[in-house]
């Protein structure tokens, strides 16, 4: 077995050669806080007067000259005045056996064999061993970065997106710092099943989600990355009802708060919550900016009345101890590649205190001023003046490298990316850049290369990541999320180039995110006639000609009761009802468009609705899909037919995903009692029948009782289907008596006074 001790900084590693020692001889062994030993990084006692010191050297990648120089010349007067009746050496790098005897003749008498000299190659044979593997899970980040566990990690990722995902929260691992907030967000998780963390942007929400998500996986649960498509993960569940499963959704309604919500996805969302709650298999993990949740909870009775927040842990910056920051801070700087004069600034006059301190620290803010590839060109002694910016500024924390350090067509693909909702796939991307290239004057300077190719190249790992999502197939997303906020903050105002932008994705995507932002004021309201009329002006008769209804329909939707489109909208849906079977996926957005337009639009025949009324799953495009019937006294034998089925299979679907709200403790007796060391539970099947029927029933409450009683929809055929018998079994498993869960162990943590930062920064 493989650990790569790379991974630690230097407290991390003495924490883990406490750990070992502690092991080996059954001793509690003291820590001392960081900064300067006197030569000791642990101690303990052998009987009660002979005390033991441990002496660690993390110098994974310095060379052996450079540590023997070291410990002769520093470390050995520290040992002769300490005079321990045991010296124990552990250190990071391998040695050889002259190495360890050129050691041990260095440290003598104090080091009397070559077994008190750990290297990385002792150490790694102790933590192989299936007896130590205590002391690994204890000490985290190795534990996380092991060999065994990678491989765990990457079987346990269900094939495609996930794997990607699970892959890339590996790779930042390193970076993380576990705090008391992954304590908490564990025990949450663990009782409830489901976690949402929320808080302000670069709190480090996804962070801590992530690295729950590598330490559920590597306990055995398949790793599933899901987007706010439920369907997918619904599907997931059906099929794999006995495994265990971690559900992972980072930006859990995101900026298509409004999208979500018209679209009536928040009814999956919460149903699908509620029911990996009952589950003890499965695990929900999901991260939501503060704002879009309460947004989300103000504008939807099904969040409030099914209570989504009751799984909420806000995560904000006031969660975080002095001492979480001084960590974070630390471990940002010792993994950096900032050169030692940079380090310096932020030691000097204890300057990482006032970071520390500053009402805008974050995660993010701290991984952007350490990043010596977005510092560019900043020179040591303007470093602090330019963390002071970033932190007293936050929301114009890319303004430097975004317009100074990169050009038109590097900012070009940003801009693409941002605007089609932070995400976008290589092909279209490349499309949409070279249409950008012949709409849009841009300064093309030198004569350097312009080709997608080459400039992609550029964008990534600066402001764009490229992520595999498939075979020779390529993603892009932002490299990091506030580059959103500032290309947003900064351009909000600049029409002309959004118009190209958006003509240049010409995707629902990016138009759906178009009406996002300009309900959330993203963009100023005062431009919204102006952006939709040039986008009518440049999409209209191609997407009539193609017959793109649902292009139309979502560039329609952003405002029917505008002036300036008026007559082409009435033309559009003319066209739209007499076509020859037309069809599209938003019937929710048609219905609202047809119902509210003014002229009223005339009905000749509802044939129209057929090709959009094929798969329709979610509540309230249905209850609309009813009400729009009911208006229009439809009769449409086709329609109303296409109705029950819809229906039924909605009714179904919450039936297979066994989502009934069913209380089945509440039928169930002698529970406790005992036959021959078994519990033999007493279970009412008929009042779990009626409660089920109740409840069915109740599913229906808000739909139009007139097209109900017309179509004489009834739920007795979807009762009978019911085995209820394999329902009550499946509660049964995973039915236990109420106890008190045992606390996550296996992770240690120091106080939180604040007299010990100085100590974590000693050099």
């Amino acid at each position: 077995m493989e650990y790569d001790f790379s991974k630690l900084n230097d407290r991390e590693f003495e924490t883990l050669a406490a750990s070992v020692i502690e092991k080996i001889y059954n001793l509690k062994v003291e820590i001392f806080k960081s900064g300067r030993d006197g030569g000791v990084d642990g101690r303990f006692w052998i009987g009660d007067k002979k005390e033991g010191i441990i002496q660690c050297k993390h110098y994974f990648s310095t060379p052996y000259s450079q540590l023997i120089s070291k410990l002769k010349n520093d470390e050995l007067a520290k040992v002769k005045k300490l005079n321990p009746n045991k010296y124990i050496f552990i250190t990071s790098k391998t040695l050889s056996r002259i190495n360890k005897k050129e050691i041990l003749n260095v440290f003598k008498p104090y080091i009397q064999n070559e077994s008190d000299i750990w290297g990385q190659e002792d150490l790694n044979s102790f933590l192989s061993k299936r007896e130590n593997q205590d002391v690994v899970e204890r000490n985290y980040k190795l534990w996380i970065t092991s060999t065994s566990v990678l491989d765990i990690l990457i079987n346990n990722a269900i094939k495609g997106r996930s794997q990607f995902t699970i892959r890339e929260i590996e790779e930042k691992s390193y970076r993380y710092v576990v705090t008391e907030n992954h304590n908490k967000a564990f025990k949450i998780l663990e009782e409830n099943n489901v976690i949402i963390l929320t808080g302000e942007p670069g709190i480090g929400k996804t962070t801590l989600a992530d690295n729950l998500a590598i330490l559920y996986t590597a306990k055995g649960y398949e790793f599933c990355d899901i987007e706010e498509n439920i369907t997918e993960a619904e599907s997931l569940y059906r099929e794999n009802e006995q495994k265990k499963i971690l559900f992972y959704c980072d930006d859990f309604l995101g900026s298509n708060i409004y999208d979500a919500i018209n679209n009536k996805k928040d009814s999956h969302i919460v149903k699908f919550i509620n029911r990996i709650r009952k589950d003890n298999s499965k695990k929900f993990i999901l991260t939501s900016r503060t704002n879009i949740l309460n947004k989300a909870y103000s504008l939807s009775h099904i969040f409030q009345n099914l209570k989504i927040r009751d799984n909420e842990f806000l995560l904000t910056i006031e969660n975080l101890t002095n001492i979480d920051k001084a960590k974070v801070l630390y471990n940002h700087i010792y993994h950096s590649k900032l050169p030692k004069q940079f380090i310096d600034v932020i030691y000097k006059d204890k300057g990482y205190k006032d970071i520390i301190k500053h009402r805008n620290f974050n995660p993010r803010i701290i991984e952007f001023i350490t990043d010596s590839s977005v510092i560019g060109n900043t020179k040591s002694e303007n470093y602090w003046t330019y963390i002071l910016q970033s932190l007293n500024k936050p929301e114009v924390i890319w303004e430097g490298y975004f317009q100074n350090q990169t050009d038109d067509f590097v900012r070009t693909l940003t801009f693409l990316t941002v605007f089609n909702n932070g995400k976008i796939s290589e092909e279209y991307l490349r499309d949409s850049y070279n249409t950008y290239l012949r709409i849009h004057l841009l300064n093309f300077g030198d004569n350097s290369d312009k080709s997608f190719e080459s400039v992609r190249k550029l964008a990534t790992k600066s402001l764009l990541n490229r992520n595999q999502i498939g075979n020779e197939k390529y993603e892009y997303v932002l490299f990091n999320p506030s580059i959103a906020d500032f290309v947003l903050g900064a351009y909000s105002n600049e029409i002309d180039l959004i118009c190209n932008i958006f003509k240049s994705l010409n995707s629902q995507v990016s138009i759906d995110y178009l009406h996002t932002l300009l309900r959330n004021n993203k963009i100023n309201k005062v431009y919204k006639s102006r952006i939709l009329e040039n986008l009518f002006d440049f999409f209209y008769e191609s997407k009539l000609n193609d017959e793109d209804w649902d292009f139309l329909i979502a560039l329609s939707s952003i405002d029917i009761f505008n002036d300036a489109i008026n007559k082409r909208l009435e033309t559009f849906l003319n066209i739209i009802i007499t076509a020859d079977k037309p069809s599209g996926e938003r019937l929710w957005e048609l219905l609202f468009i047809l119902t509210e337009f003014e002229p009223k639009i005339k009905f000749q025949n509802f044939e129209f609705l057929y090709g959009f009324i094929d798969d329709v799953y979610d509540e309230d495009t249905l209850k609309r899909l009813l009400d729009f019937v009911d208006e229009n006294d439809i009769d449409d034998e086709n329609i109303l037919m296409q109705i029950n089925i819809l229906l039924d299979k909605y009714l179904q679907s919450i039936v297979n995903d066994n989502d009934l709200d069913i209380d089945y403790s509440k039928h169930i007796t002698n529970s406790y009692s005992y036959y021959d060391g078994y519990y033999e539970p007493d279970v009412d099947i008929n009042g779990i029948e009626d409660e089920i029927r109740q409840n069915l029933d109740s599913f229906l409450d808000g739909f139009n009782e007139n097209i109900l009683d017309k179509i004489s929809f009834s739920t007795s055929d979807i009762l009978s289907s019911i085995d209820i018998d394999s329902k009550v079994n499946r509660f049964l498993e995973n039915y236990e008596p109420d106890y008190d869960r045992d606390s996550h162990g296996g992770f240690y943590f120091g106080g939180s006074s604040e007299d010990d930062i100085d100590a974590i920064f000693e050099r």
